[in-house]
C-alpha cells in the first residue's frame, strides 16, 4: 500500500484505490486491471463474467431483508486518461502511478492520478467485499475504454443485466448528475507533401506551453486556451508576415482533454529571424492578455529543432491551416434549458504529423443527437473541400434527463437528512456510459454520483480525502435506503 494512504478512512476504499494505482490501466490497456478484479471476485465467491473487451459483470445477492428491493447496478469504468507534463519520466504502460498526499489532497507526481474512475471502481469493490453494508441484489458493471471511445460499453452483453436502477460512480462535481451529453470523435487525415528547406534558412521548434488544459466537457466553459488552436493562429500569422514554413504539427495526447501543449517545426529566411522573434514576443503578449484569467502562465517558445526534417509545401501548409482554423473548437452553443451548461462543443484534442499526412482528431459533445450530427456533417464537408479522409472514430448517445427519477429523489432525501442542506442536481456536458444504458433500457432510473475530481484529465488531477469519505457514506446510505425506493 502507498505509505501516504495508510491510516485513511474508509481504510478499505483507500487500500483498493492504491492497489488499482499500481496496475497500469490507460484506455485500451485494461487487461491487467480487469484480470486483477476478476480474481478478486472469484476469491470471494462472487458471480463474475469477463468478456473479450475486458468488461466485467459481477453479481452479489441481497443482504437479509433486502430481497424484495429493486436490483441496483453499480457502474464504473476501468480505464484512466494518461496525461503527463513535458519532461515527466513515466511510462503509463508499465509504471505505477506516483501517488502523493498533502493533507486532504491526493495527487500524482506530474501525471494524471486515475481517480477518474479509480475511486468509483474502489467503491464498487469495497461494497462487493463488505458483509456489513445492507443492500439489495447488486449487479456491478465495470467497463473498459470509457475515456477513449466507449468501445467497452458497446461490447457489453446487456442480456446478462436485469437491474433497471443504476448508480453510475463516474464522478460528479458538487452533487448528482441526472443527464449527460452524447459525443463523437471525428478524424480528418490530410495528405501533405514536403520539400527541402533552403540552405540559407534557419530552423526552430515553435512551442505553446503553460496552459492548464482540463476536461473537454466539464471545463469547456472556462475558456481555457487550446494549444492546438493557439499554435495554428500563430503559424497563420507568421506565414503571412515572415514567410515562415512549417514541417509538422503535434499537439495533445487525448481527445477528451483540452490540449495543454503543442509544437511545430518551422523554417524561415535567416535574415528574418529578428522579425520572427518580435512577432512571437507580441503573440505571447496577446495570449497573456486574452487568457489572463484562465491561463495566465501561457508561453510562446522558440526552441531548437530536435532533428532534421523537410518543410511542407505551401499548398499543404495552407490546407493544414485552413483545417485547423475552421474546425469548431470550444463552446458552440449553450443549453437554453439548463443555464450555465453547454449544449454543443468541440475540442481539437490531438494533432499528429507523419511522413505523408497530418491527422486531426476532434471530440464533439451535444445534448442533442441532431446537433451532434450537424457538426459531424460540417467536418465531413470540410474534409471533402480539403481533400482529406474523413471518419467517425467513435460515437456515444446522450442520456436524457428525467424529472421524475425516483432514485434522484431518494438520494436527495437522504442527503438533506444527513447533511441538513439540499443536494445539487446537475445535467453534465461530460459523457459517460449512462447514455448507452439509457439507450438499452429506456425505462431505467439512472443517477451519476461519485467523488469530485479536481483537474480531471490533466496532470493536476487530484481528489480530496474528505470528499471520498462523504461520497462513500452517501453510497452506503443510498444502498441501505433502497427499501424506501
Amino acid at each position: 500500500m502507498y505509505e501516504c494512504l495508510k491510516g485513511l478512512e474508509p481504510a478499505r476504499v483507500f487500500e483498493l484505490f492504491g492497489e488499482l494505482c499500481r496496475i497500469p490501466h490507460g484506455s485500451k490497456n485494461e487487461k491487467a486491471i480487469s484480470d486483477y478484479i476478476c480474481r478478486f471476485c472469484e476469491d470471494r465467491g462472487l458471480e463474475v463474467w469477463q468478456d473479450e473487451a475486458y468488461n466485467l459483470i459481477i453479481k452479489k445477492d441481497a443482504t437479509p431483508g433486502y430481497e424484495n428491493a429493486p436490483t441496483v447496478i453499480l457502474q464504473a469504468h476501468l480505464d484512466m486518461v494518461c496525461e503527463k507534463n513535458a519532461g515527466t519520466d513515466h511510462d503509463f504502460t508499465k509504471d505505477p502511478i506516483p501517488v502523493l498526499r498533502d493533507g486532504d489532497r491526493i495527487y500524482a507526481d506530474g501525471t494524471t492520478l486515475g481517480a477518474d474512475d479509480g475511486t468509483g471502481v474502489a467503491f464498487a469493490m469495497a461494497v462487493l467485499e463488505a458483509d456489513d453494508i445492507p443492500h439489495p441484489r447488486l449487479e456491478v458493471v465495470l467497463t473498459a475504454d470509457e475515456e477513449a471511445g466507449m468501445s467497452g460499453i458497446k461490447a457489453i452483453d446487456f442480456s446478462k443485466i436485469t437491474g433497471r436502477v443504476i448508480i453510475n460512480l463516474d464522478c460528479s462535481d458538487q452533487g448528482i448528475v441526472v443527464g449527460c451529453a452524447g459525443s463523437a470523435v471525428i478524424r480528418l487525415e490530410l495528405p501533405v507533401e514536403r520539400e527541402a528547406v533552403p540552405g540559407n534558412w534557419e530552423c526552430g521548434e515553435l512551442q505553446i506551453r503553460g496552459l492548464k488544459g482540463g476536461h473537454s466537457g466539464l471545463d469547456i466553459t472556462k475558456e481555457r486556451g487550446n494549444a492546438n488552436v493557439l499554435l495554428a493562429r500563430i503559424l497563420s500569422s507568421l506565414a503571412e508576415t515572415c514567410r515562415v514554413r512549417m514541417g509538422g504539427f503535434h499537439g495533445g495526447l487525448q481527445t477528451n482533454a483540452i490540449c495543454r501543449e503543442a509544437e511545430a517545426k518551422i523554417a524561415f529566411p535567416a535574415e528574418r529571424r529578428g522579425e520572427v522573434e518580435t512577432c512571437l514576443e507580441e503573440w505571447e503578449r496577446i495570449l497573456k492578455k486574452e487568457f489572463k484569467i484562465s491561463d495566465p502562465d501561457v508561453r510562446v517558445v522558440l526552441a531548437e529543432p530536435a532533428e532534421g526534417w523537410g518543410m511542407l509545401t505551401l499548398e499543404s501548409q495552407e490546407k493544414l491551416l485552413d483545417a485547423m482554423l475552421n474546425i469548431d473548437c470550444g463552446v458552440i452553443a449553450m443549453n437554453a434549458e439548463v443555464p450555465g451548461v453547454p449544449e454543443t462543443s468541440g475540442n481539437i484534442g490531438v494533432v499528429t504529423t507523419e511522413s505523408g499526412n497530418v491527422v486531426i482528431r476532434t471530440l464533439y459533445r451535444s445534448c442533442y443527437d441532431s446537433k451532434k450530427q450537424y457538426v459531424v456533417d460540417k467536418n465531413r464537408r470540410l474534409a471533402r473541400l480539403l481533400g482529406a479522409e474523413f471518419s467517425v472514430e467513435s460515437s456515444s448517445p446522450e442520456w436524457e434527463y428525467k424529472a421524475d427519477s425516483r432514485l434522484s429523489a431518494l438520494i436527495q432525501r437522504i442527503y438533506e437528512k444527513r447533511f441538513g442542506k439540499k443536494l445539487a442536481v446537475e445535467v453534465s456536458h461530460g459523457g459517460n456510459e449512462c447514455g448507452a444504458f439509457f439507450k438499452a433500457f429506456p425505462d431505467a432510473d439512472i443517477v451519476c454520483t461519485g467523488t469530485q475530481i479536481i483537474g480531471a484529465h490533466t496532470p493536476d488531477e487530484s481528489v480530496l480525502v474528505s470528499i471520498v469519505q462523504k461520497e462513500w457514506e452517501m453510497l452506503c446510505l443510498t444502498l441501505k435506503g433502497m427499501l424506501e425506493y
